[in-house]
């Protein structure tokens, strides 16, 4: 992924954990409820159109994480 710490696939896995742990509970904080969202928006992440080409490139993922950072929507 952009630091190549991670594969786009390890995070899917990762944040789809995440996502069955929320939709588990009867409620979330705030704060839970937004990471949330942001993980269920985020498990697009992994999703090709061509064996090594993203639906979603680098460059947006780049911007989904300067909304996150700044409190902003996704969507």
């Amino acid at each position: 992924m952009l630091n190549n710490e991670i594969s786009r696939d390890e995070f899917n896995v990762w944040a789809y954990k995440w996502v069955e742990n929320f939709d588990s509970r009867n409620r979330l904080s705030p704060e839970e409820d937004e990471l949330h969202s942001y993980l269920i928006n985020l498990l697009a992440i992994d999703l090709e159109i061509d064996k090594g080409v993203y639906f979603h490139e680098d460059e947006e993922i780049e911007e989904w994480i300067k909304k996150i950072k700044n409190g902003k929507s996704l969507l």
